[in-house]
């Protein structure tokens, strides 16, 4: 349990944060500049607080009224950043045991060579961080991070320079820290997508404030969430089951909460599940089912929601996961949208963006 109560006067806004986390991974969500890092950074104790109070599992770590301030390193925090700060001087193992070797015997949980296999960068080993990808380099900063056997890992936007490809590969690798390994993770992006993927407990922050908290879906239509969800473009994470495969034609056949759907090939067995995204304005909402288009896809549902966005409406679909999706007042009034009506939603198949596989 992470317990937070933090003051500070930032440039821009008076940061006022009082918030318990008690998951495996919660993600802090939030635009630019509306204080996620310098969360993160008084929690680590690279930022210290005006008033207020940090408290992880029992132990204080931070009290202003008692003047408890533990250093940085007595904190026992794992960080990654944005950038994998990684010493060019060392070789990719040297790197990886800096934390390891100033740790005493008594407190290290991991071997090198767990961490090494679970992240795969075994082969990596002699290698210097000028030779690594930025994926390689990604992995070998969290590998570091796990070997001084942190009690909280602190992950400020670490995927945010990676592009789709780089990121589906390595959101495994967190979901292994957060699952496999018992860490926890307090993870900072500004991407709904990759939260979803990773955890659904979001705190979400607006100029040094907790605008909500709590589970991703129910938060999301709060008025005061979806124009900072909207502004980077809502996309829904839907869990797909591979069920069939073929080359020839483009497609794979997926089941989507019992009903079928057609996604792009990919090389995975039949039987693999993975996580697929969906921008909220690449599905279109018809009142009738669809005869004679090219559309591969038509789920089944019922609207359970209309939200407004500004000048657009937010529909949510229940097609056996919740869907959002994104049209304009016009269409709402004309199709007669409202809560309990049945409607097909309709998704072109290379909409759909393949992302990591489940656990």
């Amino acid at each position: 349990m992470l317990t937070l109560r933090l003051r500070r006067r930032l440039a821009d806004f008076e940061f006022d944060v009082d918030v318990r986390c008690g998951g495996a991974a919660t993600a802090v969500f939030g635009p630019s500049g509306s204080g996620k890092t310098s969360l993160l950074n008084m929690v680590a104790g690279l930022l210290r607080p005006e008033a207020g109070r940090v408290e992880l599992d029992g132990e204080v770590l931070y009290d202003a009224e008692t003047g408890i301030d533990l250093p940085p390193e007595a904190r026992r925090l794992g960080c990654v950043f944005q950038q994998d700060l990684l010493f060019p001087h060392l070789s990719v193992g040297d790197n990886l045991r800096f934390g390891y070797d100033l740790l005493p015997a008594a407190q290290r949980r991991f071997e090198p060579g767990r961490i090494a296999e679970l992240l795969e960068i075994g082969p990596l080993l002699d290698r210097r961080p000028r030779n690594l990808s930025g994926g390689e380099g990604q992995r070998v900063a969290l590998g570091r991070a796990l070997l001084a056997s942190p009690r909280l890992l602190l992950m400020d936007e670490p995927l945010a320079s990676l592009d789709q490809g780089l990121k589906s590969r390595i959101i495994p690798y967190l979901r292994h820290v957060r699952s496999d390994l018992g860490i926890p993770v307090l993870y900072v992006s500004h991407s709904a997508a990759e939260i979803l993927e990773l955890t659904s407990e979001v705190i979400v922050l607006d100029r040094g404030r907790v605008v909500a908290h709590g589970d991703f879906f129910r938060i999301a239509s709060d008025p005061r969430v979806l124009p900072l969800v909207d502004e980077f473009g809502f996309e829904n994470v839907l869990p797909v089951e591979i069920v069939a495969s073929d080359r020839d034609s483009g497609a794979c056949r997926a089941r989507c909460a019992g009903q079928e759907l057609r996604i792009p090939w990919c090389d995975r067995p039949v039987g693999t599940r993975l996580f697929l995204g969906l921008r909220a304005d690449d599905v279109i909402l018809t009142r009738v089912a669809p005869e004679g288009l090219s559309v591969r896809n038509a789920l089944a549902g019922k609207v359970t929601e209309i939200a407004e966005v500004g000048a657009t409406r937010l529909v949510h679909v229940d097609v056996g996961r919740r869907l959002a999706v994104k049209v304009t007042p016009e269409a709402v009034g004309e199709l007669g949208l409202a809560p309990g009506l049945p409607v097909f939603c309709l998704i072109k198949t290379h909409s759909l963006r393949l992302g990591p596989e489940l656990d």
